[in-house]
């Protein structure tokens, strides 16, 4: 068996000493050749490629290799700028792999469990614990914390009207806005008797008054004053202990409308017009009726509220609660020690001239409720007959007081407390609206 060849020794490169030795500048670079000459020695190449092959293959070498970036700003674009760095493909094949076979709560990162915590929170910066931090001074990293859902579109608990109102007359009071001037009274138009038309316009206008004349209404041909007085009684809500009451007066036309009336009192009341409610006998009035609609004659009283308050006004009359009348033999022994009810068919207006005038709901366990507008000066006596003239029951009651205890008589009753047939309803406080029990039927 023939011996293993030997292998044939590496050739060794000459280094060529330059005969200026003394100078500094070629030293370097005679050094820096023989370290790269003794490094190309350790490989080989290959002689079947030329030098344009080579550096085609370098091209293509530096085109495949991909640069990768990672910027360590700490700035808001953090989360695009990770986004854009992508791993060689076998790590990002490796890592889908993982995502499949853990949950999905475990993937989430610590800085999207953060970003996602109750929106309840004031502090708009949040703290990243996870990843990577800052790599120049090691301290954590912070950034805006991105909205995870849209914001609540629940509405504010809504403040009561009341609240509201007084808020309202607080600040023009303390603004203290001016009233404003009143509208100029609007003229009619100029007599057109001096004009003079053509046959034809003249015929066409003849038309127009006949047609003009056949349509009005009848309060046309009764009569009664053009002009009527109109008082607008403002009520404020009853809640508000710092609002008052005021009483406007305008002069308007039988027949017009009251669409000014109502654009005027919203200007006063400093309120929308679409807020503006106006009553005539507890019955609301709209703007496009008028005071011969009305029934009014000369003069009439109107009351205008707010629409909150009309509301709170309305609701607490039919929620008042009604105390439980007394039977018919449960009549007490100050009875017979009360004087008799004035006779006669006296009206409740012919018995005072004098006085406000409120509304007041009566009730009794026999009939429904009915409204009567009394003044304050008006008896409890009058107040009972004009009752029971309104309700069609026998008026057997309230010529002569009953004798004894067993038969009682109609009376009205307030509070729990029986009022004498004499007594004026002015002195037991009353508002406007209250509701008066009527016992004794």
């Amino acid at each position: 068996m023939s011996a293993r060849p030997r292998p044939r020794p590496r050739p060794v490169a000459k280094t060529r000493v330059s005969a200026d030795a003394t100078t500094t500048t070629t030293a370097p670079a005679a050094t820096t050749s023989n370290k790269t000459d003794d490094e190309d020695a350790l490989f080989m190449r290959s002689r079947g490629r030329t030098d344009q092959q080579w550096m085609q293959l370098q091209r293509l070498a530096r085109t495949n290799s991909t640069t990768h970036v990672v910027s360590l700003d700490t700035s808001e674009d953090d989360d695009h700028s990770l986004e854009e760095y992508s791993p060689p493909p076998r790590l990002m094949k490796r890592q889908k792999q993982i995502k499949r076979n853990i949950p999905r709560w475990q993937a989430v990162g610590a800085s999207k469990l953060l970003s996602s915590s109750s929106e309840d929170d004031d502090d708009d910066d949040i703290v990243v614990l996870g990843g990577t931090g800052n790599a120049v001074n090691g301290t954590p990293r912070k950034r805006k914390r991105e909205r995870s859902r849209s914001r609540s579109i629940t509405p504010p608990p809504e403040l009561p009207a009341h609240l509201l109102t007084n808020t309202r007359y607080l600040v023009r009071q303390a603004l203290a806005v001016p009233q404003r001037t009143p509208s100029p009274t609007f003229l009619p138009d100029e007599s057109t008797d001096t004009i003079v038309l053509d046959p034809e316009l003249a015929k066409i206008a003849e038309a127009v008054k006949k047609q003009t004349t056949q349509h009005k209404i009848e309060g046309d041909q009764v009569g009664g004053p053009e002009v009527v007085q109109v008082n607008v009684k403002w009520i404020p809500h009853p809640l508000n202990d710092s609002a008052q009451k005021h009483i406007w007066m305008f002069k308007m036309k039988r027949h017009s409308t009251f669409h000014d009336l109502f654009e005027e009192l919203a200007d006063l009341a400093s309120i929308m017009l679409n807020q503006l409610v106006v009553t005539y006998d507890a019955k609301r009035v709209f703007a496009s009726g008028s005071p011969s609609s009305l029934g009014i004659w000369a003069e009439g009283e109107l009351e205008a509220y707010d629409k909150h308050t009309y509301e709170y006004i309305r609701t607490r009359r039919h929620q008042r609660p009604v105390s439980p009348t007394l039977p018919a033999d449960e009549s007490d022994d100050d009875e017979s020690h009360d004087t008799e009810t004035q006779s006669g068919d006296e009206e409740l207006e012919a018995e005072s001239t004098s006085g406000d005038k409120f509304k007041l709901v009566l009730r009794s366990a026999t009939t429904k409720d009915i409204t009567l507008t009394v003044r304050s000066t008006t008896t409890c006596s009058a107040i009972v007959k004009a009752f029971l003239k309104a309700a069609d029951l026998p008026d057997v009651y309230s010529d002569v007081q009953s004798k004894g205890k067993g038969k009682p008589y109609p009376r009205l009753k307030i509070d729990g407390e029986k009022q004498a047939p004499d007594a004026e309803i002015g002195d037991a406080d009353l508002d406007d609206g209250d509701l008066v029990e009527v016992i004794g039927i």
